[in-house]
Order: structure tokens, then C-alpha cells, then sequence
């Protein structure tokens, strides 16, 4: 199992040190969109999968883009139906979305780009805003299957908010966020 982490932490950073030259043919495109999968760490209630899509629009050779995003994933919680034998929340679903801005200083190099912004939540039926910090990277494809337009891209992200769970007193949550995707540039 620790091995095919290795395998894949070494394909993303290979692929990050040989897409420089590539990333500068796919600065012409100013329209991405992409299908993510990975995992959301909920503050308290353990990991489970998610998935989302991803809208971009980058301005200024690809230094900065603005982003909308809207995944979903599952609350359940093998902690609370083991030990307490409760539900928290109504459901075990979970929606999220996100507007964020994001600034990348390298994006032919192999830095990652920083994000911020706000996101919804709705946990098990229960909404709120959450502040959002992240990074994350492009990696471009070029040449991929004939094409220039395909990359992909890897994200972790921070979402922040109050949270209270049944008359208890609010306290501060950290649900991190963590995807790995295909990206395709129009």
C-alpha cells in the first residue's frame, strides 16, 4: 500500500519537472474545466471520498485565475456509529461549493499556486460559509493523446468555519480537501 502512494507522489513530481516547457503552450487558453476525486477530512467526523468539478478563467498568462467549484462527498463517520451509536446530522450527505482566487507565481515551474475564498457547505442538511485557503498545481499534458488541451492538477484546500454540534459551544472546524484531477483547457 505504501509503495503505490511512492508510485504516484514520484509520477506527480516527475510530471511537475517535465512540464515546464509544455505549460507554455496551454498560457494561450484562458477556460479550463476539470473532474476531481479525492478525499474530505471533516473536523471530527473522519475521511471519506469526494468528487467535484472545477470552472476556470485565468487572466494575465496564467499568474492568476478566478474559480467556481461544486463537489460532493459523504459525512459518515465509522467513529460515531462504532462508539456512540448516533447521527449528528440528518443525512450523511455532503455538497460543497467554492469561489476562489488563486495566484500562481511559476505556472510553466513547478511551485504551486495559492488560493483563497469562500465556500457553502451543507453538512447532512445544514448549511453554512466557510473561508477557504489552498494550494494546489496545473500540471499541463501537451502532446498528450495529440493534443495541447489536456493537464492535470492536484488540490488541497482549507475550508474554515464556526461550527456547533447539538447545544454545544462553536468551535472552529478545518475540513480539508484534498483532489487530484483531469483538467481540459478551452
Amino acid at each position: 500500500m505504501t509503495h503505490r502512494y511512492l508510485l504516484y507522489i514520484t509520477i506527480v513530481v516527475s510530471m511537475a519537472f517535465t512540464a515546464q516547457e509544455s505549460a507554455r503552450a496551454q498560457l494561450r487558453y484562458e477556460n479550463s474545466l476539470s473532474l476531481s476525486a479525492g478525499a474530505y477530512a471533516a473536523s471530527g467526523f473522519g475521511t471519506n471520498h469526494f468528487v467535484g468539478v472545477r470552472y476556470n478563467y485565468f487572466f494575465l498568462g496564467g499568474r492568476y485565475f478566478v474559480e467556481g467549484s461544486l463537489g460532493f462527498g459523504s459525512l459518515r463517520s465509522r467513529v460515531l456509529e462504532n462508539v456512540a451509536k448516533s447521527q449528528v446530522f440528518s443525512s450523511e450527505r455532503l455538497y460543497a461549493y467554492e469561489f476562489v482566487f488563486a495566484y500562481d507565481a511559476f505556472p510553466s515551474g513547478f511551485l504551486p499556486f495559492f488560493a483563497f475564498g469562500v465556500a457553502g457547505l451543507n453538512q447532512g442538511g445544514e448549511s453554512t460559509f466557510a473561508g477557504v485557503l489552498g494550494l494546489g498545481k496545473r500540471i499541463p499534458l501537451a502532446g498528450f493523446l495529440g493534443t495541447n488541451q489536456l493537464g492535470v492538477r492536484y488540490d488541497i484546500r482549507d475550508q474554515i468555519f464556526s461550527q456547533r454540534i447539538n447545544d454545544s459551544d462553536p468551535y472552529i472546524a478545518h475540513n480539508l480537501v484534498f483532489t487530484f484531477g483531469l483538467q481540459f483547457y478551452f
